[in-house]
């Protein structure tokens, strides 16, 4: 899937652990595409990035503190900045009830750790190659 680079898109990466973000982050650079890159360790923080800027990505973990990432897939309500479909739910676990309930949201994709950087990107120009511009 070819993706034009000049459009710049921004991304959230929403994990409370670091070494998880930097990696996210690092795939995010390699990639080309991405203006701003975002960090939120904990939902609250998430909270307030989710409603100031508009992002073509939100990389989201569900176990954070504060409020989870399962909290913020509440928050993505018609008319609000942002979208589900640019939700890519990254988790250390993800057993079947709670994919059916993330399903049963509305959030179609997800990735469990550990992947490698091939997987992330093309799970990621997925997300991407269905938005309008």
């Amino acid at each position: 899937m070819a993706l034009d680079k000049k459009i710049q898109r921004d991304v959230l990466i929403c994990d409370d652990d670091k070494g998880i973000c930097e990696i996210l982050k690092e795939y995010c650079v390699n990639m080309g595409c991405f203006k701003n890159i975002v960090v939120a360790h904990d939902g609250i923080t998430a909270t307030q990035k989710l409603r100031n800027q508009k992002f073509a990505l939100v990389l989201l973990d569900i176990s954070m503190p504060k409020k989870t990432g399962f909290d913020l897939i509440g928050e993505f309500v018609p008319g609000s900045l942002n979208v589900k479909e640019n939700i890519l739910i990254v988790s250390g676990t993800l057993e079947k009830d709670l994919i059916a309930k993330i399903i049963q949201n509305k959030v179609t994709n997800f990735m469990v750790k550990p992947f490698d950087e091939t997987q992330f990107q093309e799970k990621v120009l997925k997300i991407l190659s269905t938005q309008k511009v």
